[in-house]
């Protein structure tokens, strides 16, 4: 009964908000506001959450009203209080009720960013976005070293002084991490996701005008450090003046929250990035078993057991197995879509990987020229973090329906050339992969997902990022014309097409007459076939 009555209060309050927002909306000038407004922060399908939630879904922190109320959140949320409270101290803010005030007056444009129906009214909604707002603010300022080579290489150049305090000086940041409430990860982790943003719209509103205009370098540096390709140096204006980027207030203009932002940097320059088959017949394992039971066969003497003669047959039956299954797999990968050869494969028909610095475009090419084939690639960082950025910047361009997704092409492209852990080392020798804390294999296994997240796509409404289309990219088409030219790689094929299938008898009529062998020797120790002995034993000695 009283879940029925939960139910039915449920229902009465979700109309009671629904009817509320519809009444708002049809005064004077809010529709037209509401479809002027950009849908920026978007629920993720199931079917891409479901198998790694922590991903996508927050642990810690909840920013925004998409994960404010779980009750595994609610202990940061006395943390956020008590930061809000300081905040009007750090930045001289006004007394935290008159800036719900001037939040409310945003209401539809703050709904519209989402792309949900929210329950919670104006003034609760208001108080979420403060109070997460600015413990944003405060977590942003991450002192960055790691990234300063440019840096180093022009010392002359004026770098812009970060307009917030140091997040290593920090007693916020000292409160999480020392008191084991999280690491110093898991917070970046919970900042990057999109279901976890604060529209930029807010944090300009909740800020004084002289933070509010630093907020282009704030997020600037704090995308620094976490994105996976480094970035070209904003904090230096000389620099980026003479290069032709982007200014970064023109950049924070463009962007709606900060992993907008940061997808922004990326892609600064506006441009587009514009199946192999093994020689051998099967793994040298089958191969060294078979010659085992060989050697079995030939010393199997009068009296021995038919457990032996028994054990022997399994194995035999047990190669047979796996040869039919060695088949049927190869032939699911022949079918499976494949974008490009790994880079082991490429590696092996001539090609040159290199990794370079320059910005994302320019540094996505292949080349074919007469002395040198080379597939160039932006560098790249993986650490702990790392998928979690690469998911969710995915994610957005899915869910913008930005067209040409540029950056899921360029995943694609990384997560066909990582199959193995021997096609990261080469990566890594080649300076495409730079990585200090995850090994080749947890590589393989990030990349191994993100190639799955492109498959899930297919399966959605994000048809802008299918595999099918991704094939369809210049460099694509140019690396598998180039590797399908080769003499190489005819040959296998040629091998795969007409010397496998002989050779894949022979091997199952070799595995049947040790069967028959291995029967008629059994039977014949137990019951003294002498005869028929004699002439199985000239036979095998034969």
């Amino acid at each position: 009964m009283a879940s029925s009555n939960f139910k039915q209060l449920h229902k009465n309050l979700h109309e009671t908000q629904w009817l509320l927002q519809i009444t708002q909306l049809i005064e004077p000038n809010n529709l037209q506001t509401a479809l002027q407004t950009p849908t920026s922060i978007f629920k993720l399908p199931h079917s891409i959450t479901n198998n790694n939630p922590q991903l996508y879904f927050p642990r810690y922190i909840a920013f925004g009203p998409y994960h404010h109320f779980r009750n595994d959140l609610y202990q940061m949320e006395l943390h956020k209080l008590h930061n809000a409270i300081n905040s009007t101290h750090s930045f001289q803010l006004p007394q935290l009720n008159q800036i719900v005030q001037q939040l409310k007056q945003l209401d539809i444009k703050i709904r519209s960013c989402f792309d949900n129906f929210l329950e919670i009214g104006s003034e609760a909604l208001a108080w979420i976005m403060l109070i997460d707002g600015l413990f944003l603010i405060q977590l942003l300022p991450i002192s960055n070293n790691e990234k300063d080579e440019t840096r180093r290489l022009l010392p002359d150049l004026v770098l812009l002084p970060s307009p917030f305090p140091s997040f290593v000086e920090q007693k916020l940041y000292s409160c999480l991490i020392e008191g084991n409430l999280m690491t110093h990860d898991e917070i970046v982790k919970d900042i990057l996701m999109l279901e976890n943003q604060i529209p930029l719209l807010v944090l300009k509103n909740i800020l004084p005008e002289n933070f509010s205009n630093k907020l282009d370098l704030l997020f600037f540096k704090f995308c620094d450090f976490v994105s996976p390709i480094q970035l070209p140096p904003h904090d230096i204006p000389e620099f980026m003046r003479y290069r032709g980027y982007t200014d970064l207030s023109q950049i924070l203009e463009q962007s709606h929250h900060l992993l907008h932002f940061l997808y922004l940097l990326i892609l600064d320059k506006s441009s587009s990035i514009d199946c192999p088959v093994g020689m051998a017949l099967c793994s040298a394992s089958l191969v060294v078993k078979l010659l085992n039971v060989l050697a079995s066969v030939l010393q199997i003497v009068f009296l021995q057991q038919l457990s032996e003669a028994a054990g022997l047959i399994q194995t035999l039956f047990g190669l047979l197995g796996r040869t039919g299954s060695s088949s049927s797999s190869t032939d699911n990968n022949i079918n499976s879509p494949l974008l490009i050869p790994s880079a082991e494969e490429l590696q092996r028909v001539g090609v040159k990987l290199e990794g370079n610095c320059q910005d994302f475009h320019n540094s996505i090419r292949f080349k074919q020229e007469p002395r040198k084939i080379c597939l160039e690639l932006p560098t790249i960082t993986i650490n702990a973090f790392s998928e979690v950025v690469f998911r969710n910047l995915m994610a957005f361009e899915a869910a913008t329906k930005l067209n040409p997704p540029c950056f899921s092409y360029y995943v694609a492209l990384m997560s066909w050339l990582i199959t193995t852990a021997n096609d990261v080392k080469i990566l890594k020798q080649e300076r495409i992969i730079e990585s200090q804390s995850c090994s080749e294999e947890e590589i393989v296994k990030v990349f191994s997902g993100l190639r799955n997240v492109l498959e899930l796509h297919q399966q959605s409404n994000y048809k802008s990022c299918t595999i099918m289309n991704m094939a369809e990219i210049q460099i694509a088409k140019d690396i598998n014309c180039y590797y399908e030219s080769c003499w190489k790689v005819k040959a296998r094929r040629l091998v795969k097409r007409y010397v496998n299938p002989v050779l894949k008898l022979i091997f199952v009529m070799v595995v049947i007459l040790l069967i028959v062998v291995v029967v008629v020797r059994t039977f014949c120790g137990w019951f003294g076939c002498s005869r028929i002995l004699h002439v199985v034993s000239g036979v095998a000695n034969s």
